[in-house]
């Protein structure tokens, strides 16, 4: 079996906008051998591409906070290139939550993150069609969280690094690994583009055995790294095992529905969560809606349940927050997958079990918010040995074996 070599200083697995923005980064700290592989560099079937676009630093932990504060602020000064719009998170809360969304609320504005409190006639006033509001105690508005344009942020990210000489590959999907004075990662790259289904099932099966892959579609390639990066998002636990240690997160399917309401214009509002957990906010001239499905087994799952995931979990939470929604038509949707550590997360940082490895992954649907300050972040340790900008020591891969995984989160959608 013939073998083509490439070399580099460090080889990014995964180019969404996490591996992508640590390239960014890597770029900034002056690194010019770097090389980003990705078996669907477009994201077709990506995290990065199937979420909601929703930016947001109000959250309960710092680091969390820190992290999506660091970043808004940069895609602030961005702004409509990458369709950053700073039109707020409107947190709908029933009196038993109110308390502890409040207590959050007093380190997020220690923090500098400003968050209004509302009372229900002044939710009624800012958002005249919520009008069944006889369940709610208040609400929280984060008045600088929005929403993005994932895709746009993400070609961003790699347009600066190619400009420092970052290589993007495309089709290249990795089996095997090791590692003597310098790792050897092993992969196939496909000659031509794979057809979206293509890429699915193998994205659904991840086959390491040289007979799944034909050799008429491509080549097999040995990359060469002093430093590897883990950033291969749901499929990190996958990559960690090649790379010979082991990750505790999962895969688990997320779900988000295109409605259309007659007579309701969403457009000049924000994203808006009901205590039911279901959110929604405008896309283009539609509302975009998701919901986090009891149960979800783990699992590369990208079905779209369509019309029984509308009619079950998002059409009567929404029927029951406004007369506005009483009467929706359910316009598409799709699936993508969460990637979920045992405390719901991220993991960054260097490996202990791994010299060389690197990783960065294990969001849990937050890691376009923080994709700036992590890529930032994690360049910083690979390049100078120490955090900089923000300290991310406590994200480590190790607090698990360690008996240290960080609380939750007062509110995860």
């Amino acid at each position: 079996m013939k073998v083509h070599s490439r070399n580099a200083d460090v080889l990014i697995v995964g180019g969404g906008l996490i591996g992508s923005a640590i390239a960014m980064g890597l770029a900034r700290e002056g690194a010019r051998s770097v090389t980003v592989v990705d078996l669907d560099l477009g994201g077709e079937w990506s995290s990065s591409e199937l979420n909601a676009g929703g930016v947001r630093a109000t959250w309960s932990q710092r680091v969390n906070l820190q992290a999506s504060k660091s970043s808004i602020e940069y895609f602030g000064t961005l702004g409509d290139s990458i369709g950053y719009r700073d039109c707020g998170y409107l947190w709908l809360h029933r009196p038993e939550t109110f308390e502890s969304a409040l207590k959050a609320r007093e380190m997020q504005v220690r923090e500098g993150w400003a968050v209004d409190v509302l009372d229900v006639e002044q939710i009624r006033n800012r958002c005249p069609f919520i009008d069944k509001t006889s369940d709610l105690a208040g609400a929280l508005f984060g008045v600088k969280d929005g929403l993005v344009n994932p895709n746009r942020l993400k070609e961003h990210y790699r347009e600066l690094a190619r400009e420092a000489g970052v290589v993007f590959l495309d089709g290249v999907f990795v089996t095997s690994a090791s590692r003597s004075t310098n790792w050897s990662v092993r992969a196939f790259q496909f000659r031509d583009t794979l057809k979206s289904e293509e890429k699915r099932r193998i994205l659904e099966q991840n086959p390491t055995s040289a007979e799944a892959f034909e050799k008429e579609q491509g080549e097999w390639v040995e990359f060469t790294a002093k430093q590897v990066v883990n950033a291969a998002g749901a499929w990190a636990p996958k990559l960690a095992a090649l790379l010979g240690y082991s990750c505790p997160s999962e895969p688990v399917r997320r779900q988000i529905s295109l409605f259309h309401a007659r007579d309701l214009d969403l457009t000049p509002y924000g994203m808006i969560i009901d205590p039911s957990g279901v959110y929604f906010h405008p896309e283009s001239i539609y509302g975009l809606s998701g919901f986090a499905t009891p149960g979800e087994g783990a699992g590369f799952n990208f079905h779209y349940d369509a019309d029984a995931f509308f009619e079950e979990h998002i059409w009567p939470a929404l029927y029951e927050r406004s007369t506005a929604f009483e009467s929706l038509r359910h316009v598409s949707g799709w699936a993508g997958l969460y990637e979920n550590s045992p405390d719901h997360h991220a993991i960054v940082g260097p490996v202990e079990a791994a010299p060389g490895v690197f990783e960065a992954h294990s969001f849990s649907g937050h890691g376009a918010m923080q994709s700036y300050a992590v890529g930032l972040a994690v360049a910083e340790i690979m390049a100078r040995g120490r955090y900089e900008s923000l300290d991310f020591s406590e994200l480590s891969g190790s607090r698990f074996k360690n008996g240290r995984p960080i609380a939750s989160e007062t509110w995860v959608i």
